[in-house]
């Protein structure tokens, strides 16, 4: 141990040795030493106050996704797996004759970025349901998908709830035939409650819900996954873009799996 007397007549020499000293412990921390704290990953600051209590393991790591259509424009997908982002689901279709302009080259991203990948279509109340799974299928067919696919249901066209309802489980029913895969049912809350009715109790159901306290339908029982917003600032997109959580985590996630062939991942 060194001595008053001795730091007093030597403090140069005393100085460089504690800045070395310094050096070496930051740089090389023994195992006793704490290890400096990792910043969190940006999109956490993208959660809902209250996200956790709607998991169905509250103190599991999310497990959050985007979805995109050709809305988003150029994307630098590898940024948006650096953020945290674990899956997305891209626009390719939309009626019986929409394909989304960027759907090949989004999908070509996400996949080289090492996320999960799903597609999802855009259901038109009045277009024939069948031909929409057909341009659907069509479109998505031997690409690569690991993820079910989404049937994005919103507008009415001017149809009855019954004329939607019967429309959206022959679509659901008819890609099932053709692929092998579940669908997962994407739509609002009061949308569902008013148009889509309690024969999709047990469909696997993407709520859009923007508030802190989202409304799940009653009758709704397989609560899969949460849109909590569709105008977060995420890296690598550069435009507002839909974050998604899916609620039972990991095991959520995997149960999503599914290529468009039929076959499990």
């Amino acid at each position: 141990m060194l001595s008053s007397k001795t730091l007093e007549h030597d403090s140069p020499m005393v100085f460089v040795l504690f800045a070395a000293l310094a050096c070496l412990l930051y740089f090389f921390r023994p195992g006793f030493m704490p290890a400096v704290q990792q910043a969190e990953k940006p999109l956490q600051a993208l959660f809902p106050k209250n996200l956790h209590q709607y998991l169905s393991n509250p103190n599991a790591t999310p497990v959050l996704g985007v979805d995109v259509s050709h809305y988003q424009g150029a994307v630098d997908w590898q940024q948006v797996a650096n953020t945290g982002v674990q899956f997305v689901y891209i626009k390719a279709t939309d009626g019986i004759t929409y394909r989304d302009p960027a759907f090949y080259s989004h999908l070509k991203g996400a996949q080289a970025a090492g996320l999960q990948v799903g597609a999802y279509h855009f259901f038109e109340p009045d277009d024939d349901p069948t031909k929409q799974v057909e341009n659907f299928v069509t479109t998505v067919q031997g690409v690569g998908l690991t993820l079910m696919p989404m049937l994005d249901v919103e507008i009415t066209s001017n149809r009855s709830p019954e004329q939607i309802s019967n429309g959206v489980a022959k679509f659901i029913a008819t890609l099932q035939q053709r692929t092998g895969c579940q669908t997962i049912l994407y739509s609002y809350g009061d949308f569902w409650q008013k148009n889509l009715s309690s024969q999709f109790a047990n469909q696997p159901f993407w709520l859009a819900d923007y508030a802190d306290s989202p409304s799940v339908p009653e009758q709704a029982k397989a609560w899969w996954l949460w849109q909590y917003s569709d105008s977060a600032q995420l890296a690598g997109v550069n435009t507002q873009v839909d974050v998604d959580v899916v609620i039972a985590g990991e095991s959520g996630l995997n149960a999503m799996k599914c290529t468009a062939e039929g076959a499990k991942s």
